[in-house]
């Protein structure tokens, strides 16, 4: 059977070097899991902090978010892969990395002309399709480049600010740029 192009089916299912890496017992993963969130909420609060207007501050946090992934493979496979399958205080680190970004994406709605009319599960549906994008991109092997942050950024901004503003996104420079 044959998978993308002439590639076997198996080789186009197995997961990337990042994503078959050693197994770390459930203490390490604790401890790179527990101390990436520490470093990740410092770092991205202070992206965050540098910009002013929600789409700005929400671009820079999924930019300061690639490139902390991408800076250090294995804690971003302990944290995006592993994390999931950790001990309860592991999950329960990454359930708040996701309820974080949640409550980011929820404050779109203070961008929009009513914003009651979009209920806070859009925010925890846009924030858990994010995290599972970059989930699968990890395991796959792509590089995260500043195409999938665009396509993230579309992804979060479409529910809040419409069509026009979700496209700009996509053409949208990093900050800094």
């Amino acid at each position: 059977m044959e998978g993308r192009g002439d590639r076997p089916l198996a080789a186009a299912l197995s997961p990337s070097p990042l994503a078959r890496g050693p197994q770390l017992s459930e203490a390490e993963l604790e401890e790179v899991v527990r101390g990436g969130a520490e470093q990740l909420l410092i770092r991205l609060g202070a992206a965050f902090a540098a910009e002013t207007g929600w789409v700005n501050q929400l671009r820079a946090v999924a930019y300061g978010l690639r490139d902390f992934l991408v800076e250090d493979p294995r804690r971003a496979r302990a944290m995006m892969i592993e994390a999931p399958h950790g001990n309860a205080e592991t999950r329960r680190i990454r359930e708040e990395g996701i309820e974080a970004l949640t409550a980011l994406i929820d404050l779109g709605r203070a961008e929009m002309a009513d914003p009651g009319s979009l209920p806070h599960p859009v925010a925890a549906i846009t924030a858990g399709a994010i995290f599972n994008r970059i989930h699968a991109a990890l395991q796959a092997g792509p590089k995260l480049g500043d195409e999938m942050v665009r396509e993230l950024m579309y992804t979060a901004v479409m529910p809040y600010l419409g069509v026009e503003a979700a496209l700009a996104e996509l053409e949208a420079p990093a900050p800094g740029s």
